[in-house]
């Protein structure tokens, strides 16, 4: 099946802004920067998750093992690796940054097969809740896209859901105060984004003409960064989204943005690739920019505090040093033990 050049693009521009954010979390400077990023780069992912979404012709039972072995393997695998490394110097590191760092091995094992990112519950590598809340999220919406099947001729029923999928974030938003497993509080938020991004596949939306205008591309990232800035600070993580309505507004302007520029750059090698194995960076970065925040003396104390264009460009740099080596490791896995990483084997031919 030929790949979508663009997608990939999309998705490699997603997890750069992801690991810039989690790079300039503790800057002094650049808290805007901060903010920006924070305001769509999730709900950004999460279309994009949707564009790609299949169904196909899979029972429940073969789409739920396809997904525990593509999302749920590596988080578990991960999740209980990445104790060791935070066992060793966890202390130290939540000192530098202000996080609390205690290590108690039996709350920490429980809280991974919790899989609930909030309140620190996956302190030893924070970013893989996004692997338990997407799996809860393609589990639901399996059978969201299995109910519009049943009404296939009726066009206009998934944009009628559009209504229910709504009024229950917002129900969950404001009024759901107990924190579910497996990212399923964010599944039901998020999920706005994730069924935009499949109503997108589903009408061809990338092959319209309007992706091709330049103020097309200007105003969605001008409205998307407007609605960013009247928003407070958006946390999935913590299931704090400011003002829900501003955070969708953000989310799905800001998608479209990034879309339209994917689509006008068409390709582009090294993006490609990095979209390619957004897995192996979303597990691997975390730990490298941590080392750059915290274990690099002066280095560190720069990127922390100094100067907004200091801060800038050691962020890059750091951002630039994750990325090279969390692929490096990523293709190695991807030859030694790519389930890891959610691949299978490749037989030789």
């Amino acid at each position: 099946m030929k790949r979508e050049r663009y997608l990939d693009i999309a998705r490699a521009l997603a997890i750069i802004f992801i690991v810039v954010g989690h790079t300039l979390v503790h800057s002094e400077h650049c808290y805007y920067i901060f903010k920006m990023l924070y305001g769509f780069h999730v709900a950004l992912f999460f279309v994009i998750s949707g564009y790609s979404f299949k169904v196909d012709n899979l029972s429940f039972w073969a789409f739920l093992k396809k997904k525990l072995l593509r999302i749920m393997l590596p988080y578990f695998i991960w999740a209980f690796l990445f104790l060791i490394p935070y066992f060793a110097f966890g202390s130290g590191v939540g000192e530098s940054v202000g996080v609390s760092s205690s290590f108690n091995l039996k709350e920490m094992l429980l809280n991974v097969l919790y899989g609930n990112g909030n309140m620190e519950a996956l302190k030893q590598n924070s970013s893989l809740w996004f692997l338990p809340a997407l799996f809860s999220m393609e589990i639901i919406y399996y059978f969201v896209i299995k109910l519009i099947g049943l009404f296939k001729r009726n066009g206009a029923t998934k944009y009628i859901l559009f209504i229910p999928i709504i009024a229950v974030a917002f129900l969950v938003t404001y009024c759901l105060k107990i924190q579910l497993p497996w990212g399923i509080n964010t599944a039901l938020v998020m999920g706005i984004f994730f069924y935009f991004g499949w109503i997108l596949k589903s009408i061809d939306y990338a092959d319209k003409k309007i992706f091709a205008n330049p103020l097309f591309m200007v105003s969605m990232f001008a409205f998307g960064a407007a609605s960013i800035l009247a928003n407070s600070i958006v946390m999935c993580i913590d299931y704090v989204y400011g003002n829900l309505l501003l955070c969708i507004l953000s989310g799905i302007t800001m998608a479209l943005g990034v879309f339209a520029i994917s689509v006008k750059v068409k390709s582009c090698a090294w993006l490609e690739y990095i979209g390619r194995n957004t897995m192996g960076i979303l597990i691997f970065h975390k730990l490298i920019i941590v080392l750059f925040q915290t274990k690099m003396g002066r280095i560190s104390d720069l990127l922390m505090s100094s100067n907004i264009v200091t801060e800038i460009m050691i962020s890059l740099l750091a951002v630039a040093v994750s990325i090279v080596l969390s692929l490096i490791v990523n293709l190695l896995l991807k030859k030694i033990l790519p389930f890891t990483i959610g691949e299978k084997y490749k037989r030789a031919v």
